[in-house]
């Protein structure tokens, strides 16, 4: 149990992040049809990663898996705000209070997916470690 209370940010960061991207996925169809579909890929994305941090908290790849994909929304984010994103929005966007909120809620998530990822990188899986006499 202590497991998913230290999980439970990187869960939330997720889902929040997953639900305000689906929010958007109409408006960016209609403008930039490229950067809907790529709104609708990162909420597959997000979907995927709150299922397995919630259901395998010890799971250091799934942490690892998550914390890579909120980094790469960050990037995205800001790269979108400072110099467009080639192939999918080239102008830069506005930045805006629900991006910037939401940018704070995925680096809350990036840091708590570190954090549990260096404390999951110190044990072993059970499935490798040695059996002792």
């Amino acid at each position: 149990m202590n497991e998913m209370r230290r999980t439970t940010p990187i869960v939330l960061a997720c889902a929040i992040s997953a639900g305000v991207h689906l929010g958007l996925v109409p408006e960016h169809l209609h403008e930039a049809p490229a950067l809907g579909v790529s709104f609708i890929v990162s909420v597959f994305l997000l979907a995927l990663a709150t299922v397995a941090v919630a259901l395998r908290p010890n799971d250091l790849r799934a942490v690892r898996l998550t914390g890579l994909l909120l980094a790469g929304l960050l990037v995205a984010f800001a790269a979108s705000r400072t110099t467009g994103l080639p192939l999918l929005q080239p102008d830069r966007e506005e930045l805006d209070a629900v991006g910037l909120i939401t940018q704070i809620v995925q680096a809350s998530g990036l840091g708590f997916a570190l954090l549990q990822a260096h404390q999951l990188g110190g044990r072993r899986s059970p499935i490798t470690q040695e059996a002792t006499p």
